[in-house]
């Protein structure tokens, strides 16, 4: 939700007991499930006891891979590592593998990137410290839903340096580099959620979208109880004119903006849940500082678009929500207009899809635009000048119509004009 300056389950079981006159097989209602590892995870020996700096676990729900408008298929999730050794712990290179821990590598990833996409709590950088937990920000990448494999797990390198003073007896306990096995990700079977664009016209940018790093990604919260990835697919929708400038003049009206006050339309059918409308805008080119997590979106509307899923738009002109609680909406009624209130520094619509009828605490869901006409790429860097805040477009490739795809981030693509 927040964004950079332009300068850029549950799980029932039924039970049934039933009596009868006849016998029964009471031998074979009774024979255990055993596990032949007994309990010890693939990837690991059988033969004798091996210390492990590392614990790996999965977050959130099991990832659906979602098609990008760079023709590939995009499967994005996380993984939490936990130092449990009193030495520090540094990541040199995370595998993916397909199919088990003997499977093919699918996905590499060096030492840098791995630091780049590696969140501390509370935030830090460099090594995991001694006790600490970290969260590993990941995104595989493939050329067809076909290639995506049933599960992954990945092969985890690092090296420790020297234990904390009085600890030197439990660090000796590990070894001074390790490659572990861990992190195994289920891949959803279910379709991303096929919606209509949240706005209409021409020179809309998706900033800060999937599937690189950036202010997006790197939003993982501790929100209900537990580590949620918040914003996985959210977009922030930026407008530009037909000369590519985001802004006129020298950006610090929010008027100035190419966007600003443009309509926002329902993306579906469906029953609107939630309205916030009572939100001051901010200065544009100022971050807000000290904002509460309940105030982050602004004036906000979540609609309850079915199946469980719900669409969420922020930062919205104060007062313009043209719905209420209870309304049925209809794919392209406008619901209200694009401005800057709570935390951002400048105009946009940030929209994602939850599982939640909340901002942030929900499942963040993957899901695909039905049609647009994709323009080409946006530099991550505007230029300034007293005329405006411009951007630097490169068409293509393949510029042209889209069906069901995600735009990725730093886009650019024409959405069809308002009905």
């Amino acid at each position: 939700m927040r964004r950079a300056p332009i300068v850029l389950v549950a799980c029932a079981a039924l039970l049934a007991a039933c009596s009868s006159v006849g016998s029964t097989d009471s031998t074979a209602a009774s024979t255990p499930t055993v596990d032949p590892r007994g309990g010890v995870p693939p990837g690991y020996s059988l033969d004798r006891d091996v210390a492990t700096p590392l614990v790996i676990t999965t977050l959130g729900p099991d990832p659906i891979p979602v098609a990008g408008t760079d023709g590939k298929v995009h499967v994005a999730y996380e993984i939490q590592l936990l130092n449990v050794t009193p030495r520090p712990v540094t990541i040199t290179r995370v595998e993916t593998l397909a199919d088990g821990p003997d499977g093919k590598v699918v996905t590499t990833v060096g030492q840098t990137e791995v630091a780049a996409r590696t969140l501390q709590f509370p935030p830090a950088s460099g090594d995991i410290a001694a006790g600490r937990t970290v969260v590993l920000l990941l995104d595989d990448v493939y050329d067809s839903r076909d290639d995506v494999p049933a599960e992954v797990t990945h092969r985890i390198s690092a090296t420790l340096g020297a234990a904390t003073p009085g600890s030197e007896a439990h660090g000796a306990l590990y070894p001074d580099s390790t490659t572990q096995i861990g992190g195994t990700v289920r891949t959803s079977r279910a379709s991303p959620v096929v919606i209509g664009p949240p706005v209409a016209g021409d020179g809309w940018i998706a900033d800060n979208s999937c599937c690189v790093m950036n202010a997006h990604r790197g939003v993982v919260m501790a929100l209900g109880g537990r580590m949620n990835g918040a914003e996985r697919y959210a977009i922030d929708w930026m407008q530009t004119n037909q000369a590519n400038a985001v802004a006129v003049g020298d950006g610090t009206r929010n008027e100035d903006y190419s966007g600003y006050g443009a309509e926002l339309l329902a993306v579906t059918d469906g029953k609107v849940v939630t309205v916030v409308s009572d939100m001051p805008d901010v200065p544009p080119k100022i971050l807000p500082e000290g904002v509460a997590v309940d105030q982050l979106a602004g004036n906000y509307v979540i609609i309850d678009i079915g199946d469980g899923n719900f669409a969420f738009y922020a930062h919205m002109i104060p007062g313009s929500a043209s719905v209420k609680v209870g309304d049925t909406v209809t794919r392209g009624q406008v619901i209200g207009k694009l401005g800057n209130s709570g935390n951002t520094t400048a105009p946009h619509l940030h929209f994602h899809v939850s599982r939640a009828p909340l901002p942030l605490s929900g499942d963040n869901v993957a899901y695909e635009i039905d049609r647009f006409t994709f323009v080409g790429a946006v530099g991550v860097e505007a230029s300034s000048t007293g005329e405006g805040i411009f951007v630097n477009v490169s068409e293509g490739p393949d510029a042209g119509e889209r069906k069901n795809q995600l735009p990725l981030y730093s886009t650019i693509v024409d959405f069809p004009p308002a009905a």
